[in-house]
């Protein structure tokens, strides 16, 4: 009889155990899960957020540098120009002409600005280590730039190495000046 009174027990304590534990699921962990989902989303978009912002701020730090070292150049610039110096103003083109062909640029000094008529003629004495090759392509694209450059003078003494050769060359540039006629 006992036996039979723990059968009907067990029988009616599962149906009970098992809608206990769906409302556990449904009350208590579903709830949870879902709150959880919800969760790592905003932890996702605000990390997104997040790697945007730092890369701005990363652009904005590089941008501000930027600004200092324009800065600093312009103000160099003012007051050069207010002393009247000379200072080392280099076309990129004459720098471009110097990496393609290769040559070892050794020193560069400004010459004095002169200005005949109307034009207006920028030097730049400079020491270079190179090849005979070397040299034949640096002068070759120099003098077929887009602007009129020319070599003034050429010195060549041998170098360090068997090929090598020190060369002293002054190189110049030659504008078209604006007369203030034509500005207006």
């Amino acid at each position: 009889m006992n036996h039979k009174l723990l059968d009907k027990r067990f029988w009616i304590a599962i149906p009970v155990g098992v809608a206990a534990l769906s409302l556990l699921f449904f009350l208590v962990i579903e709830p949870q899960e879902a709150e959880v989902r919800r969760t790592k989303a905003e932890v996702q978009a605000e990390q997104a957020r997040y790697v945007r912002l730092s890369v701005l701020s990363t652009v904005i730090d590089e941008l501000r540098e930027k600004k200092v070292a324009i800065s600093r150049t312009m103000d160099r610039f003012l007051r050069a120009r207010e002393k009247q110096e000379v200072s080392l103003v280099v076309p990129a083109t004459l720098i471009e002409i110097l990496k393609e062909s290769k040559v070892t640029l050794m020193s560069i000094r400004p010459v004095p600005e002169k200005v005949e008529g109307d034009l207006l003629i920028s030097s730049w004495n400079m020491e270079v280590l190179t090849t005979y090759h070397e040299l034949g392509f640096f002068v070759s694209r120099l003098e077929k730039s887009d602007e009129f450059n020319r070599i003034d003078s050429l010195t060549i003494s041998s170098g360090e190495g068997p090929l090598e050769r020190n060369v002293n060359l002054v190189c110049s540039r030659i504008s078209l000046l604006k007369r203030e006629q034509e500005e207006q």
